[in-house]
């Protein structure tokens, strides 16, 4: 297995999760209702309830995501501060959860993630080798994702990924109501980039977008949001249950010594 599959494994899940480029997620737990002043939100035309929505996103702490797409699977709670815990799942080559506080980060993959990233020999020896323990490291340390970790972890990031940050505008139509895992919600859509993107935005309590789609072609990627300015959780992995980055590095140089010798062509 080539070193730089073995030193950047984790590079791959991190880089995935900030592609959320534009695409506004299944059923999160919504708000806890509250009085609503002036009119319903569903009497409102879809270009107000839009910029409602966006201004309550902007405004939140924090909040889970969870997206689906057709490569990628994340279920994270995230902070301004770029503190966020969760998993995440790419569809056939296995999962990692992941956990980051500060400059510390925690990333604990699967058996079938080893063996995608190193093959099913020393996939199953490394999954073996570290069964049940986070991979505890520097967020900075680009073997552990680096500068993609940071900006998966980081509420601002995501908001501009999302769009959240630009002036919603007039062009937002609004349709019937509906739901969102039994909560009420009304679904406004807009054409941008020849893509339909709709945001369903609570009708109950503040306005909160709590599903937003993408439809582009024969695509189309969910992200649900909720639990908005709740915390991350604090827990960490205690000592037993972590290994060292540096400890990772060391075994995988050592299986890279035990090598035979490439043969010449």
């Amino acid at each position: 297995m080539r070193k730089h599959h073995r030193t950047a494994l984790l590079v791959a899940v991190c880089a995935a999760t900030t592609t959320t480029g534009g695409l506004l997620t299944p059923a999160a737990a919504a708000p806890m209702a509250t009085e609503r002043d002036g009119p319903d939100i569903a009497e409102l035309p879809g270009g107000e309830i839009a910029e409602k929505a966006s201004n309550e996103l902007n405004s939140a702490r924090s909040l889970r995501l969870k997206m689906k797409a057709p490569d990628l699977r994340l279920n994270l709670t995230l902070d301004e501060k770029a503190n966020c815990s969760g998993k995440v799942t790419v569809p056939g080559k296995g999962s990692v959860r992941l956990i980051k506080h500060g400059d510390t980060v925690w990333l604990k993959p699967d058996a079938a993630f080893w063996k995608a990233q190193l093959g099913p020999e020393e996939g199953a020896a490394a999954a073996k080798k570290f069964q049940g323990r986070y991979i505890k490291g520097s967020a900075r340390d680009d073997d552990l994702g680096g500068k993609g970790l940071a900006t998966a972890c980081d509420l601002d990031a995501f908001r501009a990924a999302s769009g959240a940050t630009r002036s919603p505008g007039p062009r937002w139509k609004r349709g019937p109501q509906g739901e969102v895992g039994g909560h009420r919600s009304v679904p406004v859509t807009s054409h941008q980039d020849k893509a339909r993107v709709t945001m369903h935005v609570s009708a109950d309590g503040k306005p909160y977008p709590l599903r937003l789609e993408r439809r582009a072609g024969g695509n189309h990627d969910e992200i649900d949001l909720g639990r908005f300015d709740r915390p991350v959780p604090r827990g960490v992995p205690d000592r037993e249950h972590t290994v060292s980055v540096e400890e990772l590095r060391r075994h995988f140089q050592h299986s890279q010594q035990d090598e035979p010798p490439s043969k010449s062509v």
